[in-house]
């Protein structure tokens, strides 16, 4: 009997919606082709697309042939592109080859078809590498690359804000594949088959990709899914456009970045660029829209300018700044940064029901201050920077003001402050402006954790911290001992400032409260305790 071949194939699973489609139709409109009927004696039905080759050469080359001064011909290379569409009764599946994937228009096909179909035929112990996707204050992709076949375990993936892109490893036991990987809609594999063979082929990898075995170990890939059709996406910015003509009050619009807010004192909004505020005053775009000609085009057109200190004026993409986000069913979908997301409401349900467990502080805090001043002839919005803040809430309340006191650690790359400030009862307390979005806000609850986790762990820390509260007030460094620190009675407490208590835990933008959750879940395991508490804009009082 002879070996069957071996081959490396990319396959992509069409939608049933669009399985009857004409074969032509599942390329890209402007794609280069020569089509190849199959042969008859195989009895499948389907063609092969070889894209037209041509001839380029590398970027480089200008250089080289400069300093030869000579046209070097062997430079010229082209790329081996094509696609084979297979159709059976049940199914159509598109298999590329060099780089035919390109070839094809991916708004017909299964967007989670690599991804899901990997996870059903993988076995979970045998993972080499893992891509992801994860939601901090912004999308950032990461790979992981493990030495030799592992558990999920070992790639250190956060449940609550990874999104798993892609991932590759050794099939498990009864799968008759090689080298599997998958993400998004293409699933690759190696595999011994002959011609006659690749009809079955179609029916048994759409069988892998309809079943939910994932489950069983992989049962989080749902919790967050990033949107990547277009075909999708065009129907979610259509829901965005509605909110904006309808229902203005579901959207936010916050800074879709970190950046120094203490230096920061005002924003402004294409069409009304003059009118500056000291926080987004998002009223003073939604009333200046033209709703009659609003588009996802003409959003993207507009900015949103941030002023700071030093006179520097930045803008940002409007579209990239807003936040919205809206249930449909069993899902719920979040624009984020730009990027569309899905999440499963099982996964935000259980994130609403943690935020019920984080208890809203007893401290009293005054209100911050805001006000209007005249600058050059022209009228400015002001509002407390964080240090002024920090520094009347000490005096009125008699906490302590530990802003801006900056300690080393060996455990961060940069020095750290302990708090903002702290209470003699052991509260330490971490303040931002709302104005921050999510960006600030996500960065606040970073700070808070790692601020205790390394009271907690280093010693040397606390060593300097003692230093540091000494001088702050003699007898103020014993809340911290050296040897035998315990986080029993130590609270920390998130200051927001520019939102109500009563009202902050349910306007926090979705990807704030995973962070805020996360937060909480881990200080409270280490036995700290954790409030949050917001504050409100009131106007200054006349000097």
């Amino acid at each position: 009997m002879n070996k069957k071949p071996y081959l490396l194939l990319n396959a992509f699973l069409a939608k049933k919606e669009h399985v009857s489609l004409n074969i032509a139709d599942f390329l890209k409109d402007n794609a280069q082709v020569n089509a190849y009927e199959l042969d008859s004696q195989h009895e499948l039905e389907g063609k092969l697309f070889v894209k037209v080759p041509e001839a380029k050469k590398p970027k480089w080359s200008g250089f080289t042939e400069k300093i030869t001064g000579v046209s070097i011909d062997e430079l010229g290379n082209q790329s081996s592109s094509a696609v084979l569409i297979i159709k059976t009764n049940d199914y159509t599946m598109a298999f590329t080859f060099g780089y035919g994937r390109f070839l094809i228009d991916t708004k017909y096909f299964i967007q989670d078809f690599g991804i899901k179909t990997a996870l059903n035929t993988l076995n979970h112990d045998s993972l080499r590498s893992v891509d992801l996707y994860t939601l901090e204050d912004q999308a950032v992709q990461k790979k992981s690359q493990a030495s030799r076949e592992s558990g999920v375990g070992i790639f250190g993936i956060d449940i609550s804000k990874d999104v798993l892109r892609a991932v590759t490893g050794s099939p498990k036991a009864g799968v008759d594949l090689k080298n599997i990987s998958g993400g998004d809609s293409v699933f690759s594999f190696g595999i011994e088959i002959n011609v006659d063979e690749i009809s079955d082929l179609v029916s048994v990898l759409a069988g892998y990709y309809n079943n939910d075995s994932y489950k069983d170990g992989f049962s989080w890939v749902d919790n967050i899914r990033r949107v990547k059709e277009n075909s999708e996406i065009d129907k979610l910015n259509d829901k965005l456009v509605g909110a904006l003509k309808n229902d203005q009050s579901k959207i936010s619009i916050t800074i879709p970045e970190i950046i120094q807010w203490d230096t920061i004192w005002g924003f402004s909004f294409t069409r009304n660029k003059s009118l500056i505020n000291p926080t987004i005053e998002e009223k003073h775009y939604f009333n200046h829209l033209d709703l009659t000609s609003l588009s996802i085009e003409s959003i993207k057109r507009d900015r949103l300018f941030v002023y700071d200190t030093y006179e520097n004026e930045n803008e940002y993409n409007m579209y990239k700044c807003m936040y919205f986000e809206f249930k449909e069913s069993d899902k719920t979908y979040v624009l984020f940064s730009g990027f569309w997301y899905e999440i499963d409401n099982s996964f935000m349900s259980r994130i609403d029901s943690s935020l019920e467990q984080i208890e809203l502080s007893t401290l009293p805090f005054p209100k911050v201050y805001a006000w209007d001043e005249v600058d050059d002839g022209k009228t400015k919005s002001k509002i407390e920077t964080e240090g002024d803040y920090n520094e009347r809430a000490a005096k009125d309340h008699g906490y302590y003001l530990l802003d801006k006191k900056l300690i080393k650690s060996d455990r961060t790359t940069t020095a750290i402050e302990l708090c903002d400030l702290m209470t003699e009862d052991k509260q330490f307390i971490h303040v931002k402006h709302r104005k921050g979005g999510s960006a600030g806000l996500s960065h606040l609850f970073a700070q808070g954790s790692v601020s205790a986790e390394v009271l907690l762990g280093d010693r040397n820390f606390r060593k300097v911290t003692r230093k540091v509260l000494k001088k702050v007030k003699v007898g103020l460094q014993d809340s911290v001992s050296i040897d035998g620190f315990k986080s029993d009675g130590v609270e920390v407490v998130f200051l927001i400032l520019g939102e109500d208590s009563i009202s902050l835990k349910e306007n926090l933008p979705f990807f704030s409260k995973v962070n805020l959750t996360k937060a909480h879940e881990n200080l409270t395991q280490r036995g700290f305790s954790v409030s949050v508490a917001g504050v409100e804009k009131e106007d200054r009082p006349s000097a």
